[in-house]
C-alpha cells in the first residue's frame, strides 16, 4: 500500500533542491526510521527574518560518534538513497560527536506524520511506529537493525575459566512504551528476552534518570538476531567475528 503524501507539504527549496519522499515502507526506510528512533532528532521552531518576518525551520538530527565514520558514511549514504538530498556533516567541537543534519519541511513532515517519528523531546513518549509494528518480518528486522546500531550495546559476559564468552544484548530508553513495544516484537519473532524497568542511573547532564532496559542473553539468541537481523555498524560486525572466531570478546574490543 502506498502512502498517503497529500498531507506532507515540500517547500520551495525541498522543490528546488529535488527532494524525493518514500511512496512505500521498504527495508531501507524501516532501518532508517529505526536509526532516527534511537539517535535521531525531529524539530520545528519559529524564528525571525531581518526584516522581522517569521521564518519556521524544520530539522532533521543525527548525533554520531565521531570514531564510526564508517557508520556514519552509512547513514549519509541511505539518506541520500532515501530522499536525493546529502545530511550535513558537523563536528561537535566540544564532544567527539558528529551532528548530521538536513533543513526540509517535507523530510521532517514526512517522518512526523507519515513514520510517527515525535517531535522535539521524543525520549520520554516514543514507541515502535505503528507501521512497524503491523509490517511484515523483514520490515520489522530492518527496524531493529537500525535502532539497535545506534542504541544498543553488545557485552560479553564472564564465565568462571572460560573468559568473557556469554553474549548480552541490551537495549536502554526513557519511554517505558517503547520497551514494551520492543518486548513484543521480540515474543512475535521468537526471541527470549528479559526487562528492567524504571531504574536509575546517574546522567552527567541531566543527573538522575529513569531508564528501562531490554535484554537478549545468550548464544542463541546472538546467533539467531545475526541470521536474521545483522547489524550494519561495523562496531558490532567486529565484536561478532571476534567472538564467531574465537569464541570469546574481551571488554574494549
Amino acid at each position: 500500500m502506498n502512502f498517503d503524501l497529500s498531507k506532507v507539504e515540500l517547500s520551495k527549496n525541498d522543490i528546488r533542491r529535488g527532494i524525493i519522499l518514500p511512496i512505500l515502507l521498504n527495508k531501507e526506510l524501516a532501518e532508517f526510521i529505526g536509526i532516527v528512533i534511537g539517535d535521531g532528532h525531529l524539530s520545528i521552531s519559529i524564528g525571525r527574518q531581518r526584516s522581522g518576518a517569521p521564518l519556521i525551520r524544520s530539522d532533521l538530527i543525527i548525533a554520531c560518534n565521531l570514531f564510526e565514520q564508517q557508520y556514519i558514511r552509512y547513514i549519509r549514504e541511505q539518506f541520500h538513497l532515501l530522499f536525493n538530498i546529502q545530511l550535513s556533516y558537523e563536528p561537535d567541537k566540544r564532544s567527539s560527536t558528529v551532528l548530521l543534519r538536513a533543513h526540509s519541511k517535507g523530510i521532517v513532515q514526512f517522518l512526523n506524520k507519515i513514520c510517527e517519528v515525535p517531535l522535539n523531546r521524543k525520549s520520554d513518549i516514543v514507541c515502535v511506529p505503528n507501521i512497524i509494528r503491523n509490517a511484515d518480518h523483514n520490515i520489522k528486522y530492518s527496524f531493529l537493525r537500525g535502532l539497535a546500531d545506534t542504541d544498543f550495546s553488545i557485552t560479553f559476559r564472564y564465565r568462571q575459566g572460560k573468559g568473557h564468552v556469554y553474549p548480552s544484548i541490551r537495549g536502554g530508553f526513557k519511554s517505558k512504551l517503547l520497551v514494551q513495544h520492543l518486548e513484543l516484537l521480540f515474543k512475535e519473532e521468537g526471541y527470549r528476552y528479559c526487562t528492567c524497568y524504571n531504574l536509575i542511573k546517574m546522567d552527567k547532564r541531566f543527573g538522575p534518570t529513569t531508564i528501562n532496559y531490554i535484554y537478549l542473553n545468550g548464544n542463541g539468541n546472538l546467533r539467531k538476531w545475526v541470521s536474521e537481523i545483522g547489524f550494519s555498524n561495523s562496531k558490532f560486525q567486529r565484536k561478532i567475528e571476534k567472538w564467531q572466531k574465537d569464541g570469546i570478546c574481551p571488554p574494549g574490543f
